[in-house]
């Protein structure tokens, strides 16, 4: 056998050395760097889990997500899109959190469903978290979840049946409301119409006239008023007497329908035969008469009880000689002359 040696270099020499050292180096700093991102792991936990991971095709189920982390950190709930890889998001639960010491938990809760059957992966959710005093953005993400998504088992061996009709549902007071008010309203309109139409080929007015007051309160009342101007009082003598017969004549045409003021005071007596009024009711109409003529035309010059007698007598006469509210007419146009 022949022995060979070799010569090394004493720069070889260093540069083995070297290596030999340069092991060790790199795997310590994989290690503590290793041991840095489980400490940093530990600081924050995210779960994703769901109440059944079986479901039916159309079925709602709940994923509920909970980030767990010290008080140091400040994480951002993610925000899912309403379809999530083969899932639909129903509807987004209010956040909510606790305190755990010096920790904090933060759920956030889902209400999902799904429409494609088979086998589906709910994808892993990705957090952000920021540390205290540090301005880097970490990431985590939970850990995906199967599904599986089954159909409504359909027995092929029946047969097949008609769709279900439309449930009927009762009818409300409030459903009918409007086409009652919409047939009153043509109802009442048609009313009007013919109303109208019946009234305008009659010849009467649209609205009612009021029924006429009777003479005898439209008398009182004219002297009344008459009364309480105290014409005479203030030297108004023919001017007082002068009304008051006016009201006296106006009261006979419309009780007696005799044409009063177109007449003589004799014509007036005349017209109101025996059987009418009573003899004394006549005297009373005779004696007011004279005494306004004999003003009016003789300048005659009363004193103040006959002033006030004529007054009083107007009165006696239209209250004595007015008729019952049950005897009243409707005054005619036609009147005795």
């Amino acid at each position: 056998m022949v022995s060979r040696r070799f010569w090394i270099s004493p720069a070889c020499r260093s540069e083995a050395a070297g290596r030999d050292f340069g092991l060790p180096v790199a795997l310590c700093i994989f290690w503590l760097t290793a041991l840095n991102i489980s400490a940093m792991a530990q600081d924050v936990r995210a779960t994703a889990k769901v109440d059944s991971n079986h479901i039916l095709i159309g079925d709602w189920f709940r994923l509920r997500l909970e980030i767990e982390h010290s008080n140091n950190i400040a994480v951002t709930v993610p925000v899912l899109p309403d379809s999530l890889e083969g899932f639909e998001i129903v509807k987004r639960e209010q956040p909510a959190s606790k305190q755990a010491g010096e920790r904090t938990v933060q759920i956030q809760e889902f209400i999902v469903t799904s429409f494609d059957s088979g086998m589906h992966i709910i994808p892993s959710i990705p957090v952000q978290y920021t540390r205290a005093g540090d301005t880097s953005k970490y990431m985590i993400e939970t850990s995906p979840i199967p599904m599986t998504v089954g159909t409504v088992p359909v027995d092929t061996s029946q047969d097949i049946k008609d769709v279900k009709p439309p449930l009927s549902v009762p009818i409300t007071f409030a459903d009918v409301l409007p086409y009652l008010l919409v047939i009153i309203g043509i109802g009442g309109i048609t009313w009007f119409v013919r109303y109208f139409l019946r009234k305008r080929k009659r010849g009467e007015p649209l609205i009612p006239e009021t029924p006429a007051r009777p003479a005898h309160e439209l008398a009182l009342e004219a002297l009344r008023s008459l009364e309480s101007e105290k014409l005479w009082k203030r030297g108004k003598i023919k001017e007082y007497h002068s009304q008051l017969t006016d009201i006296i004549r106006t009261y006979i045409e419309r009780r007696f329908r005799i044409l009063a003021m177109e007449s003589t005071s004799d014509e007036i007596l005349s017209g109101l035969a025996d059987g009418i009024i009573a003899a004394e009711m006549k005297e009373h109409l005779e004696e007011i008469l004279i005494c306004a003529d004999l003003v009016k035309f003789a300048k005659f010059q009363p004193v103040a009880e006959e002033n006030e007698k004529s007054l009083v007598l107007a009165f006696r006469f239209v209250e004595s000689t007015s008729k019952k509210e049950s005897e009243i007419e409707k005054p005619s146009e036609e009147v005795i002359a």
